[in-house]
């Protein structure tokens, strides 16, 4: 899938979804290939259009990628294939599908914007698994809690919330203090270990841990292979209970994230790796983004302006609930000071 061949090439193939606006320059590349950028597409996808963006991503038949429609229009969705993360106590538990929230597509999102759609959806999803694998035992040592997890009951939390106060001060930590709270603690069933521990003469603590490996029976089963084994570091802000179950979590999700921006590939292209030269992409896109002004005349220019004015406008809510124009008129107070498109009915 080419989808930067236009018009004037050979090959005159334009993607599904995509058309070139009127007038819209080309550019040349370094390695001596030219192309349209893509702020001088339009693009008005449907479902055979976003399936053919699909087809070209790849990262893990754990997680299939699904797009369909219903009344509200298209939407992404990822699915998890694994095991049920609450019979952790059946090892031999069969595989289980779900399916996380859906991500709305409009139809003139441009492709590359709906690639990184993909992409967050399946940080999100992994990021909602993660929550869940991390344990916590309860005080009386007797049960355990995820207390990270997304599904607790927040309107209730609100009502409650004198519950949550947070009273402990900071603490004198050692590598056996730190041990005795991760003993409480599991990720995937696995033991965190504590490794090292620095304390920063501004107040910050580095504490570097380990996510072990389980035992042979386990490794068939985990479902985050990838971020066992692994040694991180851990920065604390203070020392406190608190702050180190924060961190762990905070982490677990940063190495989750690292892992799909690695593995998340477009047409082969890890494009959110960070092996590639981040100075090369400033250069590209500065090659694709300034336009010489004798590459686009008046008309031109007014026709892309007059486009990019009406997919804006697109994009405005239309406002019908009396209850929700009170709730934001705060934010519309000075109206004649805003840029841009209103809300309709606003």
């Amino acid at each position: 899938m080419n989808t930067h061949k236009t018009q004037q090439d050979t090959g005159s193939y334009i993607a599904l979804g995509e058309y070139c606006l009127i007038s819209a320059p080309t550019v040349n590349l370094p390695n001596g290939e030219s192309c349209v950028p893509q702020h001088f597409y339009g693009y008005n996808h449907d479902l055979e259009s976003v399936e053919s963006i699909l087809n070209h991503i790849q990262f893990s038949n754990h997680y299939p990628i699904f797009c369909a429609e219903d009344d509200q229009g298209l939407f992404i969705q990822v699915g998890i294939i694994g095991r049920e993360n609450y019979q952790r106590n059946n090892p031999a538990r069969s595989k289980k599908i779900v399916y996380g929230r859906k991500w709305r597509v409009e139809p003139n999102l441009p492709t590359s914007e709906i690639i990184q759609t993909v992409f967050l959806a399946l940080k999100k999803a992994r990021e909602h698994e993660i929550r869940e694998l991390v344990t916590l035992s309860s005080i009386d040592g007797q049960k355990v809690s995820t207390p990270f997890n997304s599904h607790h009951d927040l309107p209730l939390m609100a009502e409650c919330h004198s519950l949550f106060q947070l009273s402990e001060t900071t603490q004198s930590f050692t590598i056996e203090s730190i041990q005795q709270l991760l003993d409480t603690l599991r990720f995937d069933q696995t033991k965190i270990q504590c490794v090292d521990l620095v304390h920063r003469r501004n107040g910050k603590v580095l504490v570097d841990v380990m996510f072990n490996i389980g035992d042979k029976e386990q490794d068939k089963n985990i479902e985050f292979s990838e971020l066992h084994g692994i040694e991180t570091t851990l920065v604390l802000n203070t020392s406190s209970t608190n702050e180190l179950l924060y961190a762990l979590m905070d982490t677990l999700i940063q190495l989750s994230d690292r892992y799909v921006e690695k593995h998340f590939k477009f047409n082969g292209f890890n494009r959110f790796s960070r092996e590639h030269d981040l100075r090369q992409i400033g250069e590209f896109s500065i090659n694709t983004r300034f336009i010489q002004s004798n590459k686009l005349d008046e008309k031109g220019k007014q026709l892309i302006t007059e486009h990019n004015c009406s997919v804006d406008e697109s994009r405005a809510p239309n406002i019908k609930l009396e209850q929700q124009k009170l709730r934001l008129a705060e934010s519309f107070r000075n109206i004649e000071m805003i840029e841009g498109f209103l809300p309709k009915g606003f």
